[in-house]
């Protein structure tokens, strides 16, 4: 194996420089930052041109206002917008290639085309770069960068704009440069892969995921890079870097499909404000622009309308009432959710039953009424009330020439047909729904006007029987994630709103909550038997974390980076007192370790709540909760549920006791809380620490 060389250190004289690749990736760096440097003057240059002729144009329009004929005003307008919009890509433009100047590339690659006699080498970074016409570095998104995640050295393809293109990798060099100084510079192979690997993980958590570009692996790439459409499942184990990948696949789609794809037409369903917060960095820092956020409450919110509310979500964890349990149960299964479908469509059918119906001496029988009705074929009840409706209009019409009879308004012909449908609302229909399945005691009101939250989304759903699915089309890619933390009928709403090709992830060993039986089974059922991508190789936590979550859930297919931490701690702490003695202790040491972020970890959102106040008093520290709008750096508590997808250089679990941590639920939550960890692990207890733990 090559050893890696690293900032400062002098090769050896007799070293022959063309067998050095640090130093020979110091000469190369040097002239690549002195272009770089070129073009962000050139780029500087340009804004402050277009800034000065802005505010030139601006001043003679203000001064001769009553002046100007309205040509001359009209013409300048539009100048104005043409050095609006220049300026801002001269902004833009600047802007990243100060970002390159700092990191211009992380890899080389020399690939040998076939009929070729030379390798010709490209360096490979987060944005592409051009000089006099010459490429000096590739986008990481673009054909050439996928030789340096797919290919060992010897034979390679890639797909240019040309076409097909076979040939030799002869070289990959794996480069770091940190603030424009070369940090290493090493010939890879597999072995040298792991180091960098185990390098970059080694370093400290921040407040914002970071991008991967530099240690992107090929199991990885491959999702990345898929363009096949349609809907994509991301299975994957903590760690595994499933959300990163999913946002990473979105910066690749809009490099690919610039003109038909941008970041207005993309959309991310998160689990949480604060998670959106941790993960609001990736796309920008890949030089994309944020896209829109949603979550199951607004989506459902917005579909039923103003006058239903819905109630926060409940827990079981932190609410022991085992009626709403009961009822939380019945509705979380892929069974109720195709019952809520069969059902919409059974009533859209047959939503009428007609009567005799008069206006003046014309009457219309119920049973023609219900035949038309039923006629319409898959339209909606109010499209075909509305037809109905229209057609007696006419027929009254029709027969009243001649004769005395009133023709009535069409609002009062489907006012009076709206009197025969079974139901009025989709919240009638809902309770007309339970009463038929003999389940009229698992429906309870919140509150006046207020349902629980898991009565909305198949209420929402009940809804397309009267008004269809308004499809948000203006979304062309949707990325879900923690798709196990979704009911059945909740993926189901969002199947029908949302008939875009979709990015979901998740790890169906991370479920939290036990009423949710949501199988990946009938996820792929649900979104039409899409491609599932597994992910088991896990890179976040140190081998001695992983091999601890491996214990608590002991037939999950994991791979660990084989990457050595300080063993797990556990601690027995007695009782309150002696927890807080232990985590004085701990945060001490934590704010003179150099980690960034320190997460201590509860089951329940209420205890949480109770150590954070406890630690106020001595400790600067943050509570993640369901009011939390951001991540940031320090320490932070949070129960299991906030934590989820967030990671910490270093975690502490609270009260890991047998009686906390006893049934199968409560093993997936521990796991959830282990898997948070990067570099350390405690685990506080009180008595006896739960058995999932046990040596």
């Amino acid at each position: 194996m090559n050893d890696m060389t690293m900032s400062g250190a002098d090769p050896s004289p007799d070293q022959h420089e063309m067998h050095d690749p640090f130093e020979e990736e110091r000469r190369h760096l040097k002239a690549t930052l002195a272009k770089l440097s070129q073009a962000i003057d050139h780029a500087s240059g340009l804004f402050d041109q277009t800034n000065d002729a802005y505010r030139s144009t601006k001043f003679y329009m203000s001064e001769n206002r009553g002046e100007i004929d309205p040509q001359e005003m009209y013409q300048n307008e539009l100048f104005l917008k043409e050095v609006d919009r220049n300026a801002e890509l001269a902004h833009l433009s600047r802007e990243r290639l100060t970002r390159l100047y700092d990191s211009p590339y992380f890899a080389r690659v020399a690939f040998r085309a076939q009929g070729e006699s030379e390798a010709k080498a490209s360096y490979i970074g987060p944005f592409a770069f051009s000089h006099n016409g010459a490429i000096e570095i590739s986008d990481w998104r673009s054909p050439v960068a996928g030789l340096f995640y797919d290919y060992d050295i010897g034979s390679a393809a890639y797909d240019a704009p040309s076409g097909h293109v076979t040939g030799t990798l002869e070289g990959k060099r794996q480069i770091k440069v940190e603030n424009s100084e070369l940090v290493y510079a090493v010939d890879d192979d597999s072995g040298i892969r792991d180091e960098v690997m185990q390098r970059e993980l080694s370093r400290t958590s921040d407040s914002k995921m970071r991008s991967i570009i530099s240690s992107i692996q090929k199991e990885q790439n491959r999702i990345i890079r898929d363009e096949s459409g349609g809907t994509l499942i991301i299975q994957g184990v903590a760690g595994s870097g499933k959300t990163s990948i999913a946002l990473h696949r979105i910066a690749y789609l809009l490099y690919r499909r610039k003109g038909s794809l941008d970041s207005n037409s993309i959309a991310i369903l998160s689990p949480n404000k604060v998670f959106g917060d941790y993960i609001s960095n990736v796309l920008p820092e890949l030089g994309e622009e944020p896209v829109r956020e949603m979550d199951v409450r607004g989506i459902a919110q917005s579909v039923l309308g103003p006058t239903l509310h819905i109630a926060a979500q409940r827990y079981p964890v932190d609410d022991a009432d085992p009626a709403w349990l009961k009822r939380a149960q019945y509705k979380g299964t892929p069974e109720f959710a195709e019952a809520i479908a069969a059902y919409a469509e059974q009533f859209r059918a047959k939503a009428l039953t007609g009567r005799d119906l008069s206006f003046g001496s014309v009457t219309f029988e119920g049973a023609w009424l219900t035949e038309r009705y039923q006629s319409f074929g898959r339209l909606t009840v109010k499209e075909r009330i509305e037809l109905l409706a229209s057609e007696i209009v006419v027929e009254v019409t029709a027969k009243s020439i001649g004769r005395r009879v009133t023709v009535p308004k069409k609002s009062e012909v489907r006012q009076k047909l709206n009197t025969m449908l079974a139901a009025k609302d989709a919240l009638g229909l809902y309770r007309l729904f339970l009463a038929d399945a003999q389940a009229k005691r698992h429906f309870v009101m919140a509150a006046k006007g207020t349902i629980e939250w898991e009565d909305a989304c198949p209420i929402a759903y009940l809804q397309s029987a009267f008004d269809g699915f308004e499809e948000l089309a203006e979304i062309k890619h949707l990325l879900i994630d923690e798709m196990q933390d979704l009911t059945p009928v909740q993926h189901m709403l969002i199947a029908r709103l949302f008939p875009c090709e979709k990015t979901i992830l998740g790890d169906f060993n991370q479920r939290v909550d036990p009423a949710n039986g949501m199988t990946l089974e009938a996820m792929r059922e649900i979104y039409g038997n899409p491609d599932v991508f597994r992910l088991t190789r896990s890179y976040r936590s140190t081998l001695e974390i992983n091999e601890l979550a491996q214990k608590v859930k002991p037939a999950l297919d994991i791979d660990p980076l084989k990457r050595h931490g300080s063993p797990v701690g556990f601690v027995r702490c007695g009782d309150t007192q002696g927890v807080l003695a232990q985590l004085d202790e701990a945060i001490a040491a934590f704010e003179a370790s150099g980690f960034k972020t320190l997460g201590i970890i509860h089951k329940s959102d209420t205890v949480a709540r109770v150590y954070h106040e406890l630690l106020l008093r001595d400790h600067r520290a943050r509570l993640i909760s369901d009011e939390s709008a951001t991540f940031s750096d320090g320490v932070s508590v949070a129960s299991i549920k906030m934590s989820k997808g967030l990671e910490f250089d270093e975690v502490i679990i609270l009260d890991a006791d047998r009686n906390q941590y006893a049934s199968e639920y409560e093993r997936s939550l521990l796991y959830v809380a282990i898997t948070r960890a990067m570099h350390k692990l405690t685990i506080l207890y009180r008595n006896e620490p739960s058995t999932f733990l046990a040596n």
